[in-house]
């Protein structure tokens, strides 16, 4: 009991010196007791745990006092991972909190590839995960093993991206987005089959305006539902119907 508590206090007052010279670690890495004998991670979903763990390649035997800045960038060098912080309990558990890329929507490459916010491929199978995302229709086919969208795909998967933080309801109907022009955005649902026609950057409020004006239409004439309802022009939300 008495070797514990001397090894609690010796630890506490090396950590404090680490705290005024970094080098004092040094010393800690040589001792048993600093070993990493577990690693907690939070935050996984498309990650896996060993995949994590492979990431941050951790030494055999590896101290708790191992450098987390370089293990920090070795997890966020994986294409799903955003950013990753990594945390020591002593005296020894390393602890891992993972922000995922999360992603928005499908492009064809051929095969339907996720994609994040920022135009970053995610090797994440749709089908295994259960991915109801829309399928962007990318101007242009991304080149193979290359890990980001081209400039022109990026632009339109931010759009949405921004889509789906203005309105989680309105992302989810979504069937899918494409760029008819490099000022037009077309978010296509198909239940029931409307044609959102937006600028680029379409705030909140405007989607809300277009989501009220088509629920009032569909109040008013279920049998002849809007085809369009556009809104790009300020103030205005136009209805079209199918003849």
């Amino acid at each position: 009991m008495r070797s514990q508590v001397r090894i609690l206090f010796g630890t506490l007052a090396l950590a404090g010196l680490w705290t005024v010279g970094r080098r004092i670690p040094d010393a800690l890495a040589t001792m048993d007791t600093f070993r990493v004998t577990h690693v907690e991670f939070h935050g996984l979903r498309f990650l896996t745990r060993t995949r994590a763990l492979t990431d941050l390649h951790l030494a055999s035997g590896a101290s708790v006092w191992v450098d987390t800045d370089t293990l920090e960038r070795r997890l966020e060098a994986d294409p799903l991972v955003k950013r990753a912080q990594v945390r020591r309990k002593i005296p020894s558990t390393l602890v891992v909190d993972v922000t995922e890329r999360q992603p928005v929507a499908l492009v064809p490459t051929p095969t339907l590839e996720p994609v994040d916010a920022e135009g970053v491929r995610l090797p994440i199978d749709p089908a295994r995960h259960h991915l109801d995302l829309p399928i962007m229709e990318s101007p242009v086919r991304p080149a193979r093993a290359v890990p980001l969208l081209p400039s022109r795909a990026r632009r339109l998967v931010a759009e949405v991206g921004q889509l789906l933080e203005a309105d989680t309801a309105f992302h989810q109907m979504l069937s899918d987005v494409s760029e008819p022009d490099p000022n037009t955005v077309l978010a296509r649902w198909t239940s029931p089959p409307v044609d959102f026609l937006l600028r680029p950057d379409t705030p909140p409020r405007r989607l809300r305006e277009g989501l009220t004006v088509l629920a009032d239409a569909l109040g008013r004439d279920p049998d002849h539902p809007p085809t369009v309802i556009d809104l790009r022009y300020a103030d205005q939300v136009v209805v079209r119907r199918s003849r």
